[in-house]
This record gives structure tokens, C-alpha cells and sequence, in this order.
């Protein structure tokens, strides 16, 4: 709701302020404080007198620029209306949260977990599982042998996706699987 009384704030100021700058060149630029001689001049070739003058091109693109933005404004506005945020949540946090997990499901799901991620992933989960699936993410650093920042994206991966948990200790994280893989890291990999 708040997007769209920003973008009604927003849309309205661009129309004002178009109109308004309209309004002004038409005034200025096309009336003018012309004389009669002026307006004899222009109606008889002379061209424009000093009352008289053609809009400058900034005034064009000015008016030309506002006028877009109001344009692009409404065609995004109704972009929103039509296709609005689709919340995305991950599938794997839907079918793997086992209510009251058994220890073959909690076998199967860990084994599934570990068959689909990727090596440096692998690494990450299992100097975890070697530490009870709690441990600080520097020393998860040191352990798997990856650089600081492949470390954070695959965590940060995972805790997207619902596998882990990250809790802010010092000046490092502190990171532990999540409630549903707790049992999964008990019985090991």
C-alpha cells in the first residue's frame, strides 16, 4: 500500500510540474507581451519580433522529458496493478520441515541434502555436522579451506533456503542448522 501512495505522490508531482512548465514556456515563449507591429511582422514573413519567440530547445526537452516520466510512471503503475510481487517461498523449506521427524527421514533428507549440493557446499555442511551443527562461521572458513566470501554465499545460500540458521556473535556469525536437519546432524554424515 505504501508503494502505491508514493507512486500517486509521485505521479501527481510530475503532472504538476509539467503542467506547470508548460504552462509557463506557453506563456512566455508563444504570447508574450507582444506588440501589434510584433504580430504584423510574424503574419507577414518578418519572423518574430522581440515580444514574439520560438521555444528554446531546453524548454522542448524539458516538456519532453516530464511528459515521459509521467508516460513512464502510468505504463509501470499499471505494470504493478497487473503482474503484482510474486512472494517467493523456497519449495525446499515447504517439503522438508518434517513435523515429527523419524530418524529414517532425517537420514534420507540429510543424504538427499548432501547429494544435491555442490562440493564447496558439501565442505560447509559438513564441518558443521562435525561440530553438532553448531559453529562459528570463521572457523568454518579455516575448516573447509574456502575464502571468506565463498564461505558467506554459500551460507547465506542456505539460509535462504531454509537449511541454516545465522545469528550474529562479535564480530563473526554463529551458524546452526535449522530445527528440521537438528536430528539429521546428530546421527552424522
Amino acid at each position: 500500500m505504501n508503494r502505491i501512495v508514493a507512486f500517486l505522490i509521485l505521479a501527481a508531482v510530475s503532472l504538476v510540474s509539467l503542467l506547470l512548465v508548460l504552462g509557463w514556456s506557453l506563456t512566455n515563449y508563444q504570447v508574450g507581451n507582444a506588440s501589434m507591429n510584433d504580430m504584423m511582422k510574424q503574419m507577414m514573413g518578418g519572423g518574430y519580433g522581440l515580444g514574439m519567440q520560438g521555444m528554446p530547445l531546453l524548454m522542448w526537452s524539458s516538456i519532453l522529458l516530464l511528459g515521459g516520466i509521467v508516460i513512464a510512471g502510468v505504463f509501470g503503475f499499471v505494470y504493478y496493478l497487473a503482474y503484482p510481487q510474486i512472494r517467493l517461498s523456497s519449495p525446499s523449506q515447504q517439503i522438508m520441515q518434517p513435523t515429527s521427524a523419524t530418524t529414517e527421514d532425517s537420514k534420507t533428507s540429510w543424504s538427499m541434502l548432501l547429494r544435491t549440493s555442490k562440493p564447496d557446499e558439501k565442505k560447509v555442511l559438513e564441518v558443521l555436522a562435525s561440530h553438532n551443527g553448531v559453529y562459528l562461521q570463521k572457523f568454518i572458513v579455516k575448516e573447509s579451506g574456502l575464502s571468506k566470501l565463498r564461505t558467506h554465499r554459500i551460507i547465506s545460500r542456505f539460509v535462504e533456503r531454509g537449511v541454516l540458521t545465522a545469528v550474529r556473535r562479535g564480530n563473526t556469525n554463529e551458524i546452526k542448522f535449522a530445527d528440521w536437519l537438528k536430528v539429521m546432524s546428530s546421527e552424522g554424515s
